[in-house]
């Protein structure tokens, strides 16, 4: 499998572990992040390189949330239902579709990471949000990881669903280290306004059904002819 694939899929689910839940609040509406990236290694560099000007959206409507990513060789789209505690991602790479449609036994069911709020604020997208280091373990994994976030109260969020349960505030804000990059995501802009029902429903077929990020990666190795070159 061509390296720099395959250190991007890599790349590409460690965001993906940031996915996160917001609950209605009253709020109803689109948040856009941009996705910055720093590296070190020749093949992390260009991985890097490749992936600025990344963004991601999440939509949210009631209780269900629609979070779009897209780096230009990777998109995702992660549905989640709080209601029925259900999120399946949707990943197309290169034109290879996956639905990951985790069963009980593939569910991530990462603890709540260890949280230390920090004396620290800012105003992002014209909301005033604290500051706060996160430090987790990932079940998928086994790593640990911090992060910083900065996060408000003025935006729906979830303390029991996603990788930041336990934080009460929606992150507008957050950094990470993982797989040699230095990933750092910022609200710009947070827009009230309808949404259709549409964004929330998960396409009927043009996907391939698989248990787990995992899965995928294997499936698609095999599909690029293995893990060589």
């Amino acid at each position: 499998m061509n390296k720099l694939v395959k250190a991007t899929l890599i790349g590409a689910a460690g965001i993906s572990l940031f996915a996160f839940s917001l609950p209605n609040n009253g709020f109803e509406g689109i948040i856009t992040y941009s996705m910055s990236f720093g590296s070190s290694g020749n093949a992390n560099s260009q991985m890097a390189s490749m992936m600025q000007g990344s963004n991601r959206k999440v939509y949210v409507k009631g209780d269900k949330t629609r979070t779009e990513v897209n780096t230009g060789m990777y998109k995702s789209v992660t549905i989640t239902d709080m209601k029925t505690k259900e999120e399946i991602t949707l990943v197309d790479m290169n034109g290879n579709k996956y639905e990951i449609k985790p069963t009980d036994k593939t569910k991530a069911a990462d603890d709540k990471p260890v949280i230390k709020l920090i004396d620290s604020t800012k105003t992002i997208a014209g909301y005033k949000c604290n500051a706060a280091v996160l430090t987790f373990t990932s079940k998928r994994d086994g790593q640990t990881y911090n992060s910083t976030v900065f996060y408000s109260d003025q935006l729906p969020y979830s303390e029991d669903m996603g990788q930041f349960k336990g934080l009460k505030g929606c992150p507008l804000q957050f950094s990470i280290k993982q797989q040699g990059m230095d990933i750092t995501v910022m609200a710009q802009s947070i827009e009230k306004k309808t949404l259709s029902d549409s964004l929330f429903t998960v396409p009927a077929k043009g996907y391939k059904v698989v248990a787990s990020r995992e899965e995928m990666m294997k499936d698609m190795q095999e599909n690029m002819g293995g893990s060589g070159q």
